[in-house]
């Protein structure tokens, strides 16, 4: 009898794990057989019914023969719109047989952080040793670079040394990416850093492409490196705000921030997109904070990367906080650790006595005044404050006091360094809180004055932030006409002279400093119309001469554009022997003719400015 029974029941426990894993199965090919009709509907909705999709549990595979290769491209990055990058295997193959695609006039740069790869197929008639020459003037010292290139029986369609040469110009631009171009058109993506103005950036790029050749760019800021990552809400009295919130990715930071407004929610700061993100529930379980918001009335949700704290006001009767307990025990993803804090009466009331306040005006002056420590404490917090606001803008009234807890000066200097990320503001600091109230110039602050409190006192202080952003006001207006802004590069030239290495167009370690100088006075020069004039001594033959004087004008144009220079308004020519201002017979006086010019064109007089193409042509 008890044998039938346990077979019985091991027959039922058979059953139930057979019809699970045939449930998981029927379930799993549902999702991917969805997903596949999904994906090759967008595909055909964006002309791309070549392509095929097939899949294998979370991964994708896309496959078919695409036409040509910017097919090939535009249906990856379309199915990458869609579904994670990391899920999708390209298996993409071209119509084009492997001789022809042999034959295909390309060329790909590829660049990391000091070295360059280069890959291509050429046109006859191309000298590889004349582009591995101009490569080698547009990297560093320390940069490496491999090239591999074979030659096409093909004949291009457009100037191809042009093209390359423009491709080239913009190996400087990107720390990390790569470039391609098959004549037709010109992709560049890569990483730019994060204060860059990309906008600006991308139209000087543009602006200098060969004509007809369509340009594309995309550009990626580097995200910050982010440790811990924060997020903090807070109900009180009614109203639900939000701040220290930080998140992986745009698309997270859009989710939270439809959520608060659909739960009218107020942002102190907008989140702060960073790499480090703690877990992959990390959203979700941003999401779970504000749907428990709520049931809190009066307290806060602090989030330190998985350590979850609510702090509840000491209004909760024992009933609601055990209550609440219950109802949310189960609520964040199992990876997070929850604690619950009751505050008692004495908690949620400042000491007034043990108060130390320190006001930031918008001059940078600072105040401190206060309870200390006797001793160390003081000279402490003296000599940060000196440090940290300059002795002559700070100003400390302190006094001593006994009953003070041991860590009270460190939590004054965590709080002084906060301090210091805000145009102005109030720091209080009491027994049980840090508190800091002001404005700033700069995005993000609360993120990092909590990363700064928490990294010299640790995370589980009492924290309370009130930061405003304001833009930061436009700089006085410092442009210059054409007629000031030549006078000024005059003067530096006056005093240093633009050199290059011996025999090259490459310049010189003092010409690049000098080029800074340059570069500074451009910013503010506005849209005036300039030529740099590239001169020579007559020693060599007169066209030898006018081919370098050429190739050291375009050198110190290609220099400006790395420097961020808008120069579609400004040419290179090179006038060789043709204009000395000194002596050719002696050797003071050959060195005078060896310069760089700077000078403003005038179109009222008439004067043609030839485009940048036709310079470089």
């Amino acid at each position: 009898m008890f044998n039938s029974v346990h077979k019985f029941k091991y027959f039922i426990f058979v059953l139930a794990a057979f019809i699970s894993v045939l449930a998981a199965i029927i379930f799993s090919n549902f999702i991917e057989a969805r997903s596949k009709k999904h994906l090759k509907s967008v595909l055909s909705q964006g002309g791309y019914s070549w392509a095929e999709i097939d899949t294998d549990g979370l991964r994708i595979f896309i496959h078919g023969n695409a036409p040509e290769e910017s097919e090939r491209v535009g249906a990856i990055r379309l199915v990458r719109s869609v579904v994670a990058p990391q899920r999708l295997i390209d298996n993409i193959s071209s119509i084009e047989s492997i001789e022809t695609k042999q034959k295909a006039i390309n060329l790909k740069i590829l660049k990391s952080i000091g070295k360059v790869f280069v890959i291509g197929s050429f046109p006859g008639g191309s000298n590889a040793l004349d582009f591995e020459a101009m490569l080698k003037k547009r990297l560093s010292i320390n940069e490496e670079y491999r090239i591999i290139l074979n030659q096409t029986d093909l004949t291009p369609t457009v100037d191809w040394g042009l093209t390359t040469s423009y491709a080239l110009s913009l190996v400087d631009v990107i720390e990390i990416g790569k470039i391609e171009t098959d004549g037709k058109r010109l992709f560049l993506e890569g990483i730019v850093e994060e204060n860059l103005n990309s906008k600006n950036l991308i139209e000087n790029i543009k602006s200098r492409a060969p004509l007809n050749l369509p340009v594309e760019i995309l550009f990626h800021q580097p995200r910050e490196l982010i440790s811990p990552f924060t997020f903090q809400i807070e109900t009180k009295n009614g109203l639900l705000k939000y701040s220290n919130c930080v998140v992986a990715d745009e698309t997270s930071k859009i989710q939270i921030a439809e959520l608060a407004k659909k739960l009218n929610a107020t942002a102190m700061q907008e989140c702060l997109v960073g790499l480090g993100e703690p877990s992959p529930q990390w959203t979700e379980a941003l999401k779970k904070a504000f749907s428990i918001s709520a049931q809190l009335v009066n307290a806060k949700v602090v989030f330190d990367n998985l350590d979850i704290s609510i702090i509840f006001d000491h209004s909760f009767s024992q009933h609601e906080y055990d209550k609440i307990i219950n109802s949310i025990s189960n609520t964040f993803p199992s990876e997070f650790v929850l604690s619950l804090v009751k505050l008692s009466k004495n908690d949620s009331n400042d000491v007034s006595s043990n108060k130390v306040v320190a006001t930031l005006s918008p001059e940078g002056l600072l105040k401190i005044i206060g309870p200390i420590s006797e001793g160390f404490d003081e000279e402490l917090v003296v000599n940060f404050a000196k440090a940290r606001f300059g002795s002559e803008h700070s100003s400390t009234s302190l006094y001593n006091v006994g009953s003070l807890p041991p860590d009270w000066g460190f939590r004054i200097i965590a709080g002084l360094e906060g301090l210091k990320e805000l145009k102005n503001g109030i720091l209080e600091v009491t027994p049980n809180l840090i508190e800091i109230r002001g404005t700033t110039y700069k995005k993000f602050s609360s993120a990092k004055i909590t990363k700064l409190i928490g990294n010299k006192i640790g995370y589980n202080q009492r924290l309370s932030l009130e930061i405003d952003y304001v833009e930061m006001p436009k700089p006085k207006d410092n442009s210059l006409t054409a007629s000031q802004c030549v006078a000024k590069i005059s003067e530096v030239l006056k005093l240093r002279k633009i050199k290059f290495e011996p025999g090259s167009d490459r310049v010189d370690l003092a010409g690049q400093e000098i080029l800074d100088d340059i570069a500074k006075i451009l910013f503010n020069c506005g849209d005036i119309i300039l030529e740099i004039g590239g001169h020579t001594d007559s020693q060599g033959r007169e066209q030898m001469n006018l081919n370098l004087s050429q190739a050291r004008a375009n050198a110190v144009l290609f220099e400006l554009q790395r420097r961020r220079i808008l120069t579609k308004n400004i040419v290179a020519k090179g006038y060789g022997e043709s204009e000395p201002v000194a002596s050719n017979e002696t050797e003071q006086g050959r060195e005078k003719n060896r310069r760089i010019e700077f000078r403003h064109l005038d179109l009222s007089l008439g004067i043609r400015i030839p485009s940048e193409n036709e310079i470089s042509d």
